[in-house]
């Protein structure tokens, strides 16, 4: 059972590095052959199927190139969408339109997160039990395929298979602070990898479309397409009823040219999201951005705005290990937390020095357990504090005792789950097939992660491996645990060519139509709590909620004050007040188990909220490799 969560740890999300891979609900839970995405017509209309039970997909046809003059021979990129419906039917008058989400990434697989999260996320956005029926909102929830990810076509991978991606992971040296041979060997491997990359982007044609300035004029097609969509669908409703088309509602009424935006992006999609507001800042009507990005920094491609915390979430485990006791904990000491840092810090040290050798089994050889897999455990755990700090004091202690077994398992059955989900599936067609490669049922997401953002940045090719080396060592100062792996993101634009026909030229300050909710956690291990009150300033009208917890963005606690908060300004509009603070209804090493189905907290009545929020899967599990 350890090994199994050990599994699931490794499998939290990585966010903001590069070289990913992400584990697509859509092909774990073996529906990729039930729905035919490949064979699928793209329109430049939303003509949608039904797929996996309620949700509805298409396939929307856009230019490959948005800023292509007129009659100028322009090729497409078919966009995958999955919606699910709102539970009333567009003509009624609480019908709330559509709102788009985006899981961050860059490059997470939209399709995917509606389909894991999409049920959860629309119960915090549509009315409640206690609502108005007068004024109560029901939404659509739209969730679509970056260019180049997963199911979008044309798709872009840097590796001709898994299997030759999976090589390179293993082949790659580190940690790159580890040594001098270490950095100078990750200097060489990362930057063959990038320039090997970029070309190949290139020559598949989508490479220089891929920026987040295309991805944003995306979005704003898909609301004039869904605006097209909704009329169309409201008329069919009339006819099926007999109703004359004077009765059409106004507010179905597809307005060419000015269709509002509503989206809720998480992590890099608040870059995303930033973006559209300031290209379209007159079409934004409802906007959440949740575990907020220096944008400013992102576009520099300086990279220095994300680890800051990171360690404060150490301290964080320490008190919450002390306050939980040692029936909750593995690694409580009874001198307080001050101990457990000690402790903790003993353990990593030790591994550092002294990799643990791992006794082979009949399914697997001898390993070897080394600091790099701990950096692995902590980064997954950092992303999730009330899920995962549990697991994590209970490997410490293992690792204390000289017991690596949880890392070694924990990474092999990662790795594993790759072939062997794929084999059972594609025993006919071979293991290589364009209907059975995992690149090909969005199953994993190698370099679109790198690719978008040395895309948007500023060109980094003529910093040398001196610069370079003083930008590492800066950047370690961030974080002593994380801080070597947060410098990756940078090393790999050094060697990126691909460049945007589209680049971000704004100066991100606009006023909005409506204004925007930014969410952050008061400890973030990637995007600290000082980028949303930065990123605030520059839209004028928006207000910072700030969940006091730790954790990447609000899914990685569960605060039904915020869930409110999300609800009430999808349902009103209205913000919630300037240095309004929210708390968490659970903390780590309080007994709380996501399998054991939380009870409502004391006080409160919302049991569908409650349970929604439980139940989030976001963000999308992905294995970080650095």
């Amino acid at each position: 059972m350890l090994f199994d969560k050990a599994s699931a740890l490794l499998l939290a999300n990585s966010g903001l590095l590069p070289s990913r891979h992400v584990i697509n609900p859509l092909q774990t839970a073996n529906l990729g052959r039930v729905f035919d995405w490949k064979n699928m017509t793209a329109h430049e209309s939303l003509v949608y199927h039904t797929c996996y039970g309620r949700f509805q997909c298409a396939k929307l046809q856009v230019p490959m190139d948005w800023t292509a003059q007129k009659g100028v021979d322009n090729r497409t990129v078919q966009i995958a969408l999955i919606k699910l419906p709102a539970p009333v039917p567009v003509t009624d008058s609480r019908y709330g339109g559509a709102v788009v989400l985006n899981p961050g990434g860059p490059g997470g697989p939209g399709v995917a997160q509606v389909y894991g999260s999409g049920e959860k996320l629309q119960v915090q956005i549509n009315a409640g039990p206690k609502a108005d029926n007068e004024t109560a909102k029901f939404f659509d929830v739209i969730g679509f395929d970056p260019r180049g990810v997963s199911y979008t076509t044309p798709t872009f991978h840097c590796f001709p298979s898994f299997i030759e991606e999976l090589n390179y992971d293993h082949s790659v040296s580190g940690p790159p602070g580890s040594s001098d041979t270490a950095f100078t060997s990750f200097w060489t491997s990362v930057r063959t990898l990038a320039d090997s990359c970029s070309k190949r982007a290139i020559e598949a044609g989508i490479g220089e479309y891929m920026s987040t300035t295309s991805v944003a004029r995306d979005i704003v097609e898909i609301f004039e397409r869904h605006g097209e969509w909704r009329e169309q669908e409201a008329r069919k409703l009339l006819s099926s009823s007999a109703m004359p088309e004077s009765d059409l509602p106004e507010h179905v009424k597809y307005q060419p040219g000015q269709e509002m935006v509503q989206y809720w992006g998480f992590s890099y999609g608040t870059v995303l999201g930033a973006t559209l507001a300031d290209l379209y800042p007159d079409r934004v009507e409802r906007m959440i951005l949740d575990g907020v990005v220096d944008s400013f920094d992102w576009y520099r491609g300086t990279m220095t705005t994300s680890l800051q915390d990171t360690d404060l979430e150490l301290d964080k485990f320490a008190e919450y290990c002390w306050r939980g006791g040692p029936e909750n904990c593995d690694l409580y000491h009874k001198d307080g937390p001050n101990s457990i840092d000690q402790r903790f810090s003993a353990i990593t040290q030790n591994l550092m020095r002294n990799p643990i050798g791992v006794p082979g089994t009949d399914s697997f050889s001898p390993d070897l357990a080394t600091y790099r897999d701990l950096q692995r455990i902590f980064l997954g755990a950092s992303y999730r504090p009330l899920e995962s700090f549990d697991l994590l004091a209970t490997i410490m202690s293992e690792l204390e005792n000289g017991n690596a077994t949880a890392l070694v398992e924990g990474r092999r059955l990662v790795s594993s789950s790759f072939g062997s989900g794929v084999s059972k599936e594609c025993d006919i067609d071979g293991p290589y097939s364009d209907a059975c490669n995992p690149y090909h049922m969005g199953g994993l997401d190698d370099m679109i992660h790198g690719a978008i953002q040395c895309s948007d940045a500023s060109p980094q090719t003529n910093m040398t491996i001196e610069q370079y080396w003083r930008y590492f060592q800066d950047t370690k100062k961030q974080s002593k645990l994380l801080g070597d792996t947060g410098a990756i993101d940078r090393l790999f634009c050094t060697q990126w060519h691909a460049r945007p026909k589209w680049p971000y030229t704004g100066d991100l300050n606009a006023t909005t139509a409506h204004p925007i909710l930014f969410i952050g956690n008061t400890i973030d291990n990637v995007t600290p709590i000082r980028n949303a009150y930065k990123m605030s300033t520059s839209f004028p009208g928006s207000v910072v909620l700030r969940l006091d917890a730790e954790g990447h963005s609000s899914g990685a606690s569960k605060s039904l004050c915020t869930a409110k908060a999300v609800r009430t300004y999808f349902q009103t509009g209205k913000l919630p007040k300037e240095g309004a603070v929210c708390l968490p209804n659970r903390v780590p090493f309080d007994g709380y188990s996501k399998e054991k189905s939380p009870p409502l907290p004391e006080g409160e009545t919302d049991e569908e909220l409650w349970k929604a929020i439980v139940g989030v899967n976001y963000p999308i599990p992905v294995i970080p490799v650095f």
